[in-house]
């Protein structure tokens, strides 16, 4: 009996409606990894904006030399 039990509370437990809290958690928890995300990709962004303004100034420089 106390088997059963255990399951139908553990059942319970699984399908229950998340508090307030517990969404609020959650939801911080995703916009923390959303913003990691954003600015992995704003260092990327960066860098291939220098690397292409460098890219310019080199082939510009080639082109002015002869």
């Amino acid at each position: 009996m106390r088997v059963f039990s255990n399951i139908k509370r553990l059942v319970e437990f699984i399908f229950r409606m998340p508090t307030a809290d517990e969404l609020a958690i959650t939801e911080l928890e995703q916009a923390k990894r959303d913003l990691l995300m954003m600015q992995t990709a704003l260092d990327y962004s960066k860098r291939m904006v220098d690397y292409h303004a460098d890219r310019i100034k080199r082939l510009s420089a080639y082109l002015n030399r002869e």
